[in-house]
């Protein structure tokens, strides 16, 4: 079984305690919650630890030799925030595409995954799209799929059922 987790100082919850915890200490995993199935090739959308469920999906297609026609379109603040980047950028190559929120950088665009940034980076509107993220981002590019006309069927987010 392999974790990978994000810690967030000064978030007081969870993933701060992980970071004090020492080999051999005991860590109690209950139920899990959200799970995303992957349906076809398409554009995955993520912002931060949003990337999470998209992990294991991407880390087998990959091991399988089945990435062709998959893109992961990935926001962050910074670029040190970035999540797996250098086996996102193995598995993909261009098609790893990122943004940056907070932080100007030569090698990322600046700003928010939007309309614009979509319609962009993406060359097949009838593929799917895979989303997860912060709710405001959520909200966001639930719009901005609306806005492109993609239909609801080919929108694929977290099942919390």
């Amino acid at each position: 079984m392999e974790f990978t987790i994000k810690v967030y100082p000064g978030h007081d919850g969870v993933t701060d305690q992980l970071q004090t915890l020492e080999i051999g200490d005991s860590l109690i995993i209950g139920d899990s919650w959200g799970a995303i199935s992957y349906k076809g090739p398409g554009t995955f959308i993520a912002g931060g630890a949003g990337v999470t469920p998209f992990i294991a999906i991407l880390k087998d297609l990959a091991h399988s030799g089945n990435l062709a026609g998959n893109k992961l379109l990935f926001a962050n603040q910074r670029e040190r925030d970035i999540i797996l980047q250098v086996e996102f950028e193995q598995w993909l190559g261009k098609d790893f595409i990122n943004i940056l929120s907070d932080e100007h950088s030569s090698k990322f665009p600046h700003g928010t995954i939007d309309t614009n940034f979509i319609k962009k980076h993406t060359d097949d509107m009838d593929k799917y799209f895979y989303v997860c993220g912060p709710p405001g981002m959520m909200d966001s590019v639930m719009g901005d799929l609306s806005e492109l006309n993609v239909p609801k069927n080919k929108i694929v987010t977290e099942d919390f059922s």
